[in-house]
């Protein structure tokens, strides 16, 4: 089955400050992920990968670099065999130029968006658009906050490009997002 996510990527300033609180969280015990600071705009099953790089790369060029904020945390929680586990994230301000640019995306393929997209999904009205911190033991989740809170990520931050992975990780290609 092919699997693949388009992640959209951070300026560097942004980046930085999510891999060092992510080295923190680390060296605290949380479990981190492997894959860049990003959110994820959109995860696939059983789509061409040609296709999909085609319609994102025709995506970004008539599309911009995104502004957006950081303002709050979330939590998607515990499933399955998973239950002792919740992945932290951190969350955008729902600005309607981001929200606009996300749905945009999603306009070719949504069908696809099943199994790993279904967080990311729009047909029913509710992604859940995040950033992935870590995932967290139930019980050590004040701690993990507390991390959280004494970084410097409640910031502004800009969307700079946008990529595109199989799942499991390997890029396939980058697309550079052009100045307002």
């Amino acid at each position: 089955m092919n699997r693949y996510v388009v992640l959209a990527r951070f300026d560097k300033n942004t980046e930085e400050k999510l891999i060092a609180l992510r080295r923190e969280m680390t060296n605290a015990g949380y479990a981190s992920s492997e894959w860049p600071p990003h959110i994820t705009l959109a995860a696939y099953e059983d789509l061409d990968a040609e296709a999909l790089c085609d319609w994102t790369g025709k995506f970004v060029r008539e599309h911009t670099r995104q502004k957006l904020a950081f303002g709050s945390v979330s939590l998607l929680p515990p499933y399955a065999t998973h239950r002792e586990t919740a992945v932290l994230c951190l969350n955008p301000v729902h600005a309607k130029p981001f929200v606009d640019f996300y749905y945009a995306f999603h306009e070719k393929y949504e069908s696809f968006c099943k199994g790993i997209g279904s967080f990311s999904a729009v047909s029913e009205d509710k992604p859940v658009i995040h950033c992935t911190l870590s995932v967290v033991r139930i019980t050590e989740l004040q701690d993990a906050l507390e991390l959280v809170f004494q970084n410097d990520v409640f910031t502004q931050a800009e969307v700079t490009a946008l990529e595109i992975y199989t799942y499991p990780m390997r890029l396939i290609k980058r697309f550079d997002l052009t100045r307002a």
